[in-house]
C-alpha cells in the first residue's frame, strides 16, 4: 500500500458531532460526560502538563487531551474502551469478540491501512488529535519523531517483547493521560474481579499443568505458555501450576519434532490454522505417543472454524487488555471442562 491522500487511504464513520454509544463510559467506572463528548468526565487527578516518558524519547501533554488517535496492536483501543473513551483515528476495525460492537461506531476515522503498512501520517493528522496512543507498537524513532510533530506520544517506556507486556500498566498509564486514572484502575479491578470468578469455579485447575501451543505447519510448532510470559500467568490466573518444561522455549519458542515430548503436561491445547495441518500432526508418531494426547487429555482448535474462540491465540500472544483477558480465561476454562483431568 502506498501512502497517500486521506481521501484515498482511509474511510470515514461520521456521526452527528462525533457522539460515542457510550457518553456515560463503557467500562465500570468511568465517569459521566457531556452529550457528544468523547472522554468521560475529568477525574481531575492528573497534574498537567504531564510529560509521558519512552523509549524513544519524552512527550509532553500540556493540557487534558480530547482527540485521541490509536494506532497499533488490539490492546490500545481496548484500554480505551474500558474508560469510556472514544478515538477519533484508529487503524484496526477487528470485530473482536470482548469488543462491544456498537461502541467503535464513534470512532470518526477509521484507516484501511493495517499495522503491517506504514503509519499513514497525513490521514492520522487530519484528524486533528492531541494524544497519540501507540504504546508497544513503534519501532523507529524517526517514527515517534514524525507523530510527535502531529501531538504528543504515549509510547511504552522500554521495548519489551510482545508476549510479555504488562496489561495493567498500559491501562494505567494510558488512564493517567487521560486524567481517567480511577476508571482505569477499575477497569482492572473489573477484569481481575472476572478472571478470580472463573478461577473460583474450576477449582480442580489448582495444581494441574497446562501447556498451549499453536502448529504453524509451514514454520512449524510454537510453545505458548513460555516461563514468565503473558500466557503463562493468564493459565495461572486460572489456578494452573507453572510447567517446568516451559522454561526450555523462554529464549525460542520453536518445538522441534525432537521437542514434541516437551509437550507433556496435564492438559495439552495446540491450535491449528486448519483441518489440514491438524491432521497432519495428529498422524505423527511422536504426536500420539505424548501422554496428553494418548490419554484424551488433549484439545485441538481450529483456527478457521467458525465460533472456535481460536482467537484466544492472539490475546495470549499480544492481545492481552482488560477486555480481553477475561474473554480468554472463559473461553480456556470452557475448553478444559470437557478433559478427564487426571
Amino acid at each position: 500500500r502506498k501512502e497517500s491522500s486521506a481521501a484515498s487511504d482511509v474511510y470515514k464513520r461520521q456521526l452527528a458531532g462525533c457522539a460515542s454509544p457510550n457518553d456515560a463510559g463503557s467500562g465500570d467506572g468511568a465517569g459521566a460526560s457531556e452529550p457528544g463528548a468523547l472522554l468521560p468526565a475529568a477525574e481531575g487527578e492528573t497534574e498537567y502538563p504531564l510529560t509521558l516518558e519512552t523509549w524513544a524519547g519524552e512527550s509532553v501533554v500540556e493540557e487534558r487531551p480530547e482527540r485521541i488517535a490509536v494506532i497499533g496492536f488490539s490492546p490500545n483501543l481496548d484500554y480505551l474502551e474500558a474508560m469510556g473513551a472514544t478515538p477519533v483515528y484508529t487503524t484496526e476495525d477487528e470485530p473482536w469478540e470482548w469488543r462491544d460492537p456498537e461502541w467503535g461506531s464513534g470512532i470518526e476515522l477509521v484507516d484501511s491501512a493495517t499495522r503491517h503498512d506504514p503509519i499513514n501520517f497525513e490521514g492520522l493528522a487530519s484528524t486533528d488529535p492531541d494524544l497519540i496512543v501507540a504504546s508497544h507498537f513503534l519501532q523507529d524513532e524517526s517514527d515517534f519523531d514524525r507523530l510527535s510533530d502531529i501531538a504528543p506520544v504515549l509510547e511504552s517506556e522500554e521495548q519489551v517483547p510482545g508476549d510479555r507486556i504488562d496489561w495493567r500498566q498500559t491501562q494505567r498509564t494510558i488512564g493517567e493521560a487521560l486524567d481517567l486514572g480511577t476508571a482505569a484502575e477499575e477497569a482492572i479491578s473489573d477484569a481481575e474481579e472476572e478472571i478470580e470468578a472463573a478461577a473460583d469455579d474450576h477449582p480442580d485447575f489448582s495444581g494441574r499443568t497446562l501447556t498451549i501451543a499453536y502448529d504453524y505447519v509451514e514454520t512449524g510448532m510454537d510453545y505458548y505458555t513460555v516461563t514468565d510470559g503473558t500466557a503463562e500467568e493468564i493459565v495461572g490466573q486460572l489456578g494452573f501450576e507453572p510447567n517446568p518444561l516451559a522454561e526450555d522455549f523462554v529464549d525460542d519458542p520453536g518445538v522441534s519434532d525432537e521437542q514434541l515430548a516437551l509437550l507433556d503436561a496435564d492438559v495439552l491445547i495446540v491450535f491449528y490454522n486448519d483441518q489440514v495441518g491438524r491432521e497432519a500432526r495428529e498422524e505423527m508418531d511422536l504426536f500420539q505417543a505424548l501422554d496428553p494426547v494418548a490419554d484424551g487429555r488433549y484439545i485441538s482448535v481450529v483456527a478457521n472454524e467458525e465460533d472456535s474462540g481460536a482467537n484466544a491465540t492472539w490475546v495470549l500472544r499480544r492481545g492481552a487488555s482488560t477486555l480481553s483477558v477475561p474473554w480468554a480465561v472463559d473461553v480456556i476454562a470452557e475448553w478444559v471442562d470437557g478433559v478427564d483431568l487426571p
